[in-house]
């Protein structure tokens, strides 16, 4: 099930509409911290490396979250399905705690500003969310519950499914043609929940920029505004998600997904980091000017010279 799983393919050679977006969303929030970087005291240059390290540890955590509690017989099994793309999945949490400790781990090392950049960096996180999820709405993946709402129209129609209006909330709805990407419902009426979790990435984006903008008041005040913001926001979705494959658990009487465990441990977190870091304040900062390569050059010599 998915409405436009690949993007381009020919001789054999396909372009996956996930792995696309995927791509894109790295790439849009190394540009946006690249830009903003300098206000704080850094050289952008200096953060070429450290966007290969957060990609990287990343994806690896993305791969391990998912396996660890979707799928946690899968690895034990067969190790080598981790480097499997046919296999597993990849879980949004897992990535931004990968990234997080790689980049944490290189800022120390290279002894860039942590705090700055974290917070730097978060509402980055967020709009690459937001893209990320247009992958997962071409694909199919991470796609919602049966919605019950009856169906008015079609509101855009790609290859391999719809768009649909329906009457009353939530006014849009998705259906995924059978046999086609990946899911576990098929052929259904389904909750937009990667359109939700799209809006919620993009306003979270705005919101935090905003913030780290006009209303920092202490270094990591922002990174603490993601982790509270994310997740309540995601714990809310998730009500709505209908796949399977991303781990549901027991606790007590209740069912939660292994998001909504990991949120509860991310606002726990903020509010560490803000006990910590709220009477600190704000570190001074001196922008980045980047040196005017002419000053280097000599002045002309000779006669007249001056």
């Amino acid at each position: 099930m998915a409405l436009f799983p690949t993007f381009y393919e020919h001789g054999g050679i396909a372009l996956h509409s996930w792995g696309l977006m995927v791509t894109l969303a790295f790439v849009a929030a190394f540009v946006v911290a690249h830009l903003r970087a300098p206000r704080v005291g850094v050289d952008p240059d200096r953060l070429v490396p450290l966007y290969l390290v957060l990609t990287v540890s990343g994806m690896v955590g993305a791969r391990l979250l998912h396996f660890v509690f979707a799928e946690p017989g899968v690895l034990s099994a067969d190790p080598l399905a981790f480097f499997s793309p046919d296999r597993g999945g990849w879980a949004f949490y897992g990535g931004a705690i990968g990234g997080t400790l790689g980049g944490v781990a290189y800022a120390t090392a290279k002894k860039l500003p942590v705090l700055k950049l974290a917070d730097v960096l978060s509402p980055t996180i967020m709009l690459g969310y937001a893209i990320g999820r247009i992958g997962c709405l071409l694909a199919g993946c991470c796609h919602g519950g049966v919605c019950g709402a009856p169906v008015r129209g079609t509101l855009l129609s790609l290859p391999h499914g719809d768009i649909l209006s329906v009457q009353g909330a939530p006014f849009v709805a998705l259906l995924f043609e059978p046999g086609v990407g990946v899911g576990s419902l098929r052929g259904q009426v389904l909750f937009p929940s990667q359109l939700l979790e799209i809006g919620t990435g993009l306003l979270l984006f705005g919101l935090l920029s905003l913030a780290w903008a006009r209303w920092r008041r202490f270094d990591g005040q922002i990174l603490a505004m993601l982790l509270v913001f994310y997740a309540l926001a995601r714990s809310f979705a998730e009500q709505y998600r209908g796949d399977v494959v991303r781990g549901l658990h027991a606790v007590g009487p209740i069912t939660l997904s292994t998001s909504q465990l990991v949120s509860g441990g991310m606002v726990v977190l903020a509010a560490v980091l803000v006990a910590l870091l709220a009477r600190r304040g704000v570190a001074p900062e001196q922008p980045f000017v980047p040196p005017d390569p002419d000053a280097a050059l000599p002045g002309p010599t000779g006669p007249g010279g001056r």
